[in-house]
């Protein structure tokens, strides 16, 4: 779960500069962007244990996810300040399940 945990943060890493990016271009150009749930923003995670941890606030920890929550810990507050949904995906329709396994 470690890893999934780190990827989901890692995919947040990269996520949320491009929201940001598209806020200011948005403001810039002159688009409403006040209310950012019209982008519709998903991310989709095949392991249950990993959306517990990213969906649950204030955090709640398990006796082994106490020691890596730390570096991972940031992106749940901006989950859902930035109306990010998370979705369960069964593992067999996850594409980049193949590359880790």
């Amino acid at each position: 779960m470690e890893a999934e945990v780190n990827a989901l943060a890692h995919c947040c890493r990269e996520l949320f500069p491009v929201i940001d990016i598209v806020s200011e271009i948005g403001k810039t150009v002159g688009l409403e962007t006040d209310n950012m749930s019209t982008m519709h923003v998903s991310i989709h995670e095949d392991n249950a244990g990993a959306l517990v941890l990213a969906e649950t606030l204030p955090p709640q920890f398990t006796p082994r996810s106490k020691y890596y929550a730390i570096k991972t810990v940031w992106f749940r507050e901006e989950i859902h300040k930035r109306g990010v949904k998370l979705l369960k995906i069964e593992t067999i329709e996850q594409l980049g399940d193949i590359f880790t396994k």
